[in-house]
């Protein structure tokens, strides 16, 4: 399954991250992240643009990639205008004006392959009920064999450009997750009889949808990408990481208790949480935008 797996190493170098008790529920190690540092520069520009390099894997599997590439080449004979053609084809999933979930999209597509090693199984290419708006479902689904094990990773991101939104992001993004296991019979329906999976990828989800896959096993991953307003301090990169870590456990710590009491005990062992606070993050998704959209 490896083979399938987007090379992620280039867009994570420009991530700085960390593992471990965020003091929150449930009780066990969780991702905190935020744009690099290389001393006392934030690696903003770079991030942005290898994220972006990642756009066509996010849209089309690597068979379909190469199918609209190797077609375009056959009528031009030049491997520039068939990259760029290929890359525009992409872009044009894109709808303008909605970068906030399309960034988070993309973000989550990416860091749950880096960092849990599962492959997509839902990609961009998405059925739309109407114009200006993505059908709603689920952000992401992954898959990895582990051992004996047939995981499924269910994913939610929820971005927030305004200020003071932690908490908000959170508790939608931790209650979408949870939503998203409840539909994900119905959200597999959708695609399985598409051309956005692998064959590979294609057995392993009709097997599970007609009851014949053993040993089966969902995780599930909320991602919360927020606007931090907390002045970051530090006189070098060290002491910067070290204060962007705190405020990421400062926040995950404030979180109302009481919010997770809706959520079934053991499914609630399940969640993980990628935490990604972002300084001037309109800033960020103004120039996201402008390299995508259409």
């Amino acid at each position: 399954m490896d083979k399938y797996l987007t090379n992620t190493e280039k867009l994570v170098n420009h991530i700085y991250w960390f593992y471990e008790d965020l003091e929150t529920l449930p009780k066990k190690d969780h991702y905190g992240l935020s744009i690099n540092y290389t001393d006392l520069k934030e690696r903003k520009d770079d991030f942005l643009s290898e994220l972006t390099n990642t756009v066509v894997s996010w849209v089309y599997n690597n068979s379909k990639s190469k199918d609209l590439f190797d077609k375009r080449f056959a009528e031009t004979s030049d491997y520039g205008n068939a990259a760029n053609f290929l890359t525009n084809q992409a872009y044009k999933k894109f709808r303008k004006g909605y970068p906030q979930g399309q960034f988070g999209e993309l973000l989550l597509f990416n860091l749950i392959q880096h960092y849990y090693k599962a492959v997509p199984i839902l990609r961009k290419q998405r059925i739309t009920t109407s114009v200006g708006h993505e059908r709603f479902g689920a952000d992401a689904i992954h898959y990895k064999k582990q051992g004996d094990d047939n995981v499924f990773i269910l994913g939610e991101s929820k971005c927030y450009e305004s200020k003071y939104s932690f908490s908000s992001a959170f508790e939608t993004s931790l209650n979408s997750v949870v939503t998203t296991f409840d539909l994900l019979d119905k959200e597999i329906d959708l695609y399985l009889y598409d051309d956005f999976l692998e064959p590979e990828l294609e057995d392993v989800v009709k097997t599970y949808k007609a009851g014949k896959l053993p040993d089966v096993k969902f995780e599930l991953v909320c991602m919360v990408v927020y606007n931090e307003t907390t002045k970051i301090t530090g006189e070098n990169e060290k002491s910067i990481k070290e204060a962007i870590k705190t405020i990421i456990k400062n926040r995950c710590k404030s979180f109302d208790q009481e919010k997770f009491k809706i959520i079934n005990e053991a499914l609630l062992t399940r969640i993980n949480y990628i935490v990604f606070p972002i300084w001037e993050l309109d800033v960020l998704l103004d120039a996201f935008q402008s390299k995508v959209g259409s």
